[in-house]
């Protein structure tokens, strides 16, 4: 990584332009690993070292050939010149270079741009050449840009922008820096128009692009290695009065600061790209056809006793969200990052396809998977999710949450952090989705911080999962360590599938192997996808208005006109009051408990004069 960092460095001269000799080299061996590489596929298809992975510079032309199906790029606005940049006194200076750089590229300016197909999604292409004087955005370049900008979003095409350089052409003045306002004024039109926008930051990814259009990209994504930020490496180690981290100014770092959405390897971009732009714009090439599951109803499974399925939730092998987007989806495309400062990992996000059906998935994870690693929910967290929520409200995909999660995390880091307005606007934001919505409980179900991601139109259960209003690990396992007051409490406080059901909270009950999700975990997967689609095709045959206007009715009319459900809130609320004031065998009225192998008795439908 030190290397790295220093060849970076010298890749510039003392007038921030690109060091031509440096760029000029042919490679025998590798520069860091020193391996021969000059005769690998790998290096001479996409100039990546095959042994350390090093990702080479390569030409905008380059970048087209790697990324546009063969044959189908068509340049656009090739001949657009500037007139008479303003350029300080070495105005003769800058025109030796840029005609220099124009035979030598066989470029007319830094940026080219063009229509074309990747994965046979008709795209608009954006490619910043670092060749031509590093490829800093003039005048010229950010008017190409923010052209094709606007033609992708006339003609609802996605557009897909490689930024490599893009940092100020000092030589145009004011004029350089103006062009960031130019090109974040065209690419609001994309959002506007609902148009998906993907950038991929190459070596190296910094100053006026990077601060502009390129953050605006509904996916970021970055090659490895790359160097990334606003400031140029050398300015940043000169400013700082410590010594900057080895992977400072990477896009590892960026990933792990929740900036981008992932790194890809250069030989898996192209269909990293042609995936994202399938998903996103899947609503307009119709739905799948999943008509024989709307034959299907929901499984019919016993209940379990609420101290079995309190341990069973708990289990440490219990499948975690990941595991089954994983087993579900094909492909499965992570998002990263609250694209402010951190990448909360108790919540999992993404895209990607389920069986044919193209949807957004967020899921939470329980578990502690390394040492320190938190396992609440925290407000970076909500937030990324909120980040795929909008994906799914703009592209029209179906959104499909996973809950399992001890709530919200309680210290003061998330309260200063913001964790209750985190969770209202998750709220908030979940309620005015247009798109069909499920939310399941695969493990445990803990108080606001599974709420958050729960609304939705259908809300499923597994067999074995339980939720309750508070985290049941802090409030009986840490404060109460009787496992007889364990498994009173875990019965009174109502937090089973059936109970869930029973209580008008739960939907369905989605059924699990015998013991539990962790002993067959691709069977409990196999059965989850299943009930997902199920739900998703019946909601899919509503109007985006009736859609909205049931979940509005649903949550608001939660708990009203059962009897029973009177009678079981009051009774939860009871042992609440107990616990929290130290009895530990607090008296319970009797409660309805379906037994294995017993006959499920009738449950009093939840209804209103309006139903």
């Amino acid at each position: 990584m030190r290397n790295l960092a220093n060849f970076l460095v010298h890749l510039f001269n003392r007038d921030g332009e690109p060091d031509r000799a440096y760029l000029s080299v042919i490679h025998d061996r590798c520069l860091f690993c020193e391996e021969p590489i000059s005769d690998s596929p790998s290096y001479l298809a996409y100039r990546v070292c095959p042994f350390c992975r090093f990702h080479y510079t390569v030409t905008a032309r380059q970048r087209i050939d790697l990324l546009a199906d063969k044959g189908t790029f068509k340049e656009s606005y090739k001949y657009i010149s500037s007139m008479e940049p303003l350029s300080f006194s070495r105005r003769s200076r800058y025109r030796k270079f840029f005609s220099q750089d124009q035979n030598r590229t066989g470029l007319t300016e830094a940026a080219v741009t063009g229509v074309c197909r990747i994965g046979d999604t008709e795209t608009m292409l954006i490619v910043l050449d670092f060749g031509f004087m590093g490829g800093t955005m003039g005048s010229v370049v950010g008017e190409k840009v923010s052209m094709a900008f606007e033609n992708a979003a006339r003609r609802g095409i996605p557009a897909v922008a490689v930024v490599s350089g893009g940092g100020v052409r000092i030589q145009e003045g004011v004029l350089s820096l103006m062009q960031m306002a130019k090109t974040v004024t065209a690419a609001n039109r994309l959002r506007d128009e609902e148009v998906p926008f993907v950038v991929v930051l190459a070596n190296p990814s910094t100053g006026q692009a990077y601060a502009s259009f390129a953050n605006l990209a509904d996916v970021i994504l970055a090659e490895p290695g790359s160097l990334i930020g606003l400031s140029p490496l050398r300015t940043l180690r000169e400013v700082s009065k410590m010594p900057l981290p080895l992977d400072a100014h990477t896009a590892e770092a960026h990933v792990g600061h929740g900036l981008l959405d992932n790194v890809v390897d250069r030989e898996n971009l192209r269909l990293r790209i042609s995936s994202l732009l399938e998903i996103l714009t899947s609503h307009k090439h119709g739905k799948p056809n999943h008509k024989h599951l709307l034959k299907s109803g929901p499984v019919e499974c016993e209940a379990v006793e609420p101290w079995e399925a309190v341990t069973a939730a708990r289990n440490s092998e219990r499948p975690l969200a990941i595991a089954y987007f994983r087993s579900m989806m094909d492909p499965f495309i992570e998002l990263r990052g609250d694209r402010l400062n951190s990448d909360d990992r108790s919540i999992i996000a993404g895209l990607g396809f389920m069986d044919g059906q193209p949807m957004a998935v967020i899921g939470q994870q329980r578990r502690q998977l390394v040492e320190g690693e938190r396992y609440h929910v925290f407000p970076d967290g909500l937030r990324k999710a909120q980040r795929v929520i909008d994906l799914a409200c703009r592209f029209k995909l179906p959104l499909v949450t996973l809950i399992d999660t001890q709530g919200a995390d309680p210290g003061l880091e998330a309260e200063e952090q913001g964790i209750g307005n985190a969770i209202a606007r998750t709220l908030s934001s979940m309620l005015t989705v247009p798109t069909p919505m499920v939310s399941v409980v695969i493990g445990e179900g803990g108080s606001e911080g599974a709420l958050a991601l729960s609304l939705s139109d259908r809300i499923l259960i597994q067999q074995y999962a339980v939720y309750s209003p508070m985290s049941v690990n802090h409030t009986i396992g840490n404060a109460h360590h009787d496992h007889t007051l364990d498994r009173e409490a875990a019965e009174a406080l109502m937090l089973t599938a059936y109970d869930c059901q029973e209580l008008g909270i739960a939907d369905e009950i989605v059924p699990e192997p015998e013991g539990g999700a962790h002993v067959d975990p691709r069977e409990a997967a196999s059965v989850l996808q299943n009930a997902i689609l199920t739900n998703i095709a019946h909601l899919a045959r509503m109007s985006e208005g009736k859609l909205l206007k049931k979940r509005y009715h649903k949550f608001r009319r939660m708990g009203e006109g059962s009897e029973h459900s009177q009678e079981a809130m009051g009774r939860e609320v009871n042992l609440l009051m107990s616990i929290t004031s130290g009895d530990a065998h607090p008296e319970r009225a009797p409660r309805r408990q379906k037994k294995k192998g017993q006959a499920e008795e009738p449950v009093k439908a939840q209804t209103t004069s309006d139903d």
